[in-house]
């Protein structure tokens, strides 16, 4: 028995979802909620809580599957948290690409129902973490599995005004975008080039790390957008942070080996390149970031946002 929630107004489900769900509801093993807002997925979570479950499927973008699973864990809705299937239904799909079920919507769809027969092989067990962020003084915790700050935000200004606005909200133009931000962070444009003053705290540390920033990035993903994976830092911890400094040397040469995971000679922090592995991090930055897609803010110099791993989760990918 599975139950899946969707939210029909997410990229890939705008233009197809009304096929897909006349399938979906003609699964007797899926219990299939339609959610038309975050706010709507509380009760479905408590709808899906009373039934004898075996799975939690959730068909959106990676802001559905934040809300989700953030609500889930932050409420304590189920015992034990199902294993977690992530269908591909949302524009970037970045967790989806790392945890879920990947490919088209539509045959991941077909993938799914076929699972709950019993007609599909057997799937592949993952297991991650959501991040909890705080943001003072907001009380309320927020969650996912991207957070990006510098470039990171001038490219998605960048999107929103230029593609997004135009209805370029597929894959191409996630690519197209990150392209564009890159070529600018090259050309030193204003326009993605602005460094953003952050300063760092891992738990591991006694004090601060001051960075003047050209990109923040921290994840609990093993692989984002388009494949890459920023990330090289060495032992424990399930989040995994990235800070390239605004004054960063050689950055041409050394980004395409730190999109591997695997940086060249030219990425050391001599250099302007710093990457850890943690499972708490509090930051001061008095600037916007990128939280799966949702735009939250820093506070002023005095304030904190702290980012702490939750407990693992099991991804089933079929």
């Amino acid at each position: 028995m599975i139950g899946l929630i969707s939210n029909p107004n997410s990229g890939h489900n705008r233009d197809q979802f009304q096929r897909l769900s006349q399938l979906l509801d003609a699964q007797p093993n899926i219990i299939h909620c339609i959610t038309e807002s975050s706010r709507q997925i509380p009760a479905a979570l408590e709808q899906l809580r009373r039934q004898p479950i075996e799975a939690l499927a959730i068909n959106g973008g990676d802001g559905t599957l934040s809300a989700t699973l953030g609500h889930a864990l932050e409420n304590r809705v189920f015992d034990k948290l199902p294993p977690v299937v992530v269908l591909p239904g949302g524009t970037a799909n970045m967790s989806a690409g790392d945890v879920g079920v990947r490919g088209a919507l539509s045959a991941a769809v077909t993938r799914l129902c076929a699972w709950s027969k019993g007609k599909a092989p057997e799937s592949r067990r993952i297991q991650r973490v959501m991040m909890r962020v705080c943001v003072e003084p907001d009380s309320r915790p927020h969650y996912g599995m991207f957070l990006g700050a510098g470039a990171v935000i001038q490219g998605t200004e960048y999107a929103h005004r230029e593609l997004h606005s135009r209805g370029l909200r597929d894959e191409f133009s996630v690519a197209l975008g990150a392209l564009r931000t890159l070529w600018g962070v090259v050309r030193r444009d204003g326009q993605f080039r602005r460094a953003v003053d952050v300063n760092l705290h891992l738990q591991e540390w006694s004090g601060w790390d001051r960075h003047r920033t050209l990109i923040l990035a921290v994840s609990s993903l093993h692989r984002l957008f388009m494949g890459i994976d920023p990330f090289w830092g060495e032992g424990p911890g399930a989040l995994r942070v990235s800070v390239i400094e605004n004054d960063c040397r050689r950055f041409l040469r050394a980004f395409p080996s730190i999109a591997r995971g695997r940086p060249n000679r030219l990425a050391r922090p001599e250099n302007g390149y710093f990457s850890y592995n943690t499972d708490h991090i509090t930051l001061q930055i008095d600037s916007a970031f990128n939280l799966d897609g949702e735009i939250l803010y820093g506070s002023d110099a005095d304030g904190t946002v702290t980012i702490s791993a939750s407990e693992p989760i099991t991804f089933l990918r079929l």
